[in-house]
């Protein structure tokens, strides 16, 4: 394995929204009505959900949904595999071009085997390193940080990382012990959405140091395109409470009798969200997480000229966006609410939004785009940023 480190160049963007889009009407219709929820909480839906829908900016999202069966229409590794292969168009490579695959979700096709080698074998990848990071938000970031560190060292040329967000598996009516739901499991059905996203990553020869050792005698320290500046990854959560919880694994099957049966008795499966934890917090966290990412990679905060964050709903951007203007020396439209005709789509978000940044021309040739996703469930957040 070579001793000096490569430069890492974005060669690829690709991204995937299952299905038709999904009208704010239309959710209950498709993802299935909870009639059999307590009172409380058909009242809710009745009375506060519609509210709820306004205060999101979201005007069509994405369900990987059969509206007239309500079966799932895709995997995790489906849904993946639909952004890899654009990402690969776009990349000009094929499949078996891929040295490292990696893959994050929050919600794996099996326990075993990994759903990263499920989309190997998808898009037909005989041979290659793979890597599956359980995580939700912030698991775009962790994955691109393993990949970058390995294409710098040498380790491999080329990679591919893949992000599926399938909410729905927590968002169907039939998911749900109804008679156990509550007022803000039913309300994350109005915040979160399907889709997936995908990178492909090169190493360039050349040397980051600066030290002018470049293997074919040019400038070492000529501008890359579409050059990945550096990743970041942290946790702040160690000693905070989660903010997003779902269970149904090792630590809910510990009882000696009808383990999974219980599971669905309590309503521990159920997917479920401190709100006020993240109206108070994940702004702030999210401005926090990618201004020490700018500081740890040298970045001046006044050459930013794109943002791409993991906003879930126009109203906590309006609370939070004046921290990044200000700070940035950026207006809005350089950190656009960017949600309203995708949904939320947790991890993928930051990777959709990229790809069709890219694909709209809207970023151009030298400009420094971060993206960062801060994620609730212990307050972890990840980014990279890019000089195009």
């Amino acid at each position: 394995m070579s001793q000096r480190l490569h430069r890492v160049s974005v060669s690829g963007t690709g991204s995937f929204l299952p299905n038709d889009p999904v009208p704010n009407d239309r959710i209950d219709e498709v993802l299935g009505p909870l009639d059999d929820a307590p009172p409380r909480v058909r009242s809710f839906i009745k009375k506060v959900g519609r509210r709820m829908l306004e205060g999101t900016g979201v005007e069509r999202r994405h369900f990987a949904v059969d509206p007239k069966t309500r079966e799932l229409t895709h995997t995790s590794a489906a849904l993946a595999e639909e952004a890899a292969r654009r990402a690969l168009d776009a990349a000009e490579m094929r499949p078996g071009d891929v040295e490292f695959l990696a893959l994050s979700c929050p919600i794996p096709d099996a326990m075993t085997p990994p759903t990263s080698v499920i989309l190997q074998e998808r898009l037909g990848i005989e041979h290659c390193a793979e890597m599956e990071i359980h995580s939700n938000c912030s698991g775009m970031g962790k994955s691109i940080q393993v990949a970058f560190d390995a294409l710098r060292l040498g380790r491999y040329k080329t990679a591919l990382i893949v992000y599926p967000q399938l909410s729905s598996v927590y968002l169907r009516s039939c998911f749900y012990n109804q008679a156990k739901v509550t007022r803000t499991q039913a309300a994350l059905r109005y915040i979160l959405a399907d889709g997936s996203g995908a990178l492909v990553l090169q190493s360039v020869d050349g040397d980051p140091s600066g030290d002018g050792d470049a293997p074919d005698g040019g400038d070492a320290n000529a501008p890359v395109p579409h050059e990945l500046l550096g990743t970041y990854v942290e946790s702040v959560g160690g000693q905070l409470p989660p903010a997003m919880t779902a269970g149904g694994a090792a630590a809910d099957v510990m009882d000696s009798v009808s383990p999974l049966l219980a599971i669905h008795e309590r309503g521990t499966h159920h997917l479920d969200q401190d709100f006020a934890a993240v109206k108070r917090d994940a702004g702030r966290r999210l401005f926090e997480g990618i201004k020490r990412m700018v500081e740890s990679l040298g970045v001046d905060p006044k050459t930013v000229a794109h943002i791409v964050a993991s906003i879930p709903s126009k109203q906590l951007y309006e609370e939070n966006v004046g921290l990044f203007t200000d700070h940035f020396d950026i207006d809005r439209e350089q950190i656009k609410f960017r949600a309203g005709t995708t949904g939320y789509t947790g991890g993928a978000a930051i990777l959709i939004h990229f790809d069709q940044m890219v694909r709209a021309c809207e970023i151009q040739r030298g400009d420094i785009v971060l993206l960062h996703s801060v994620e609730s469930s212990k307050w972890m957040s990840g980014g990279f940023a890019v000089r195009w």
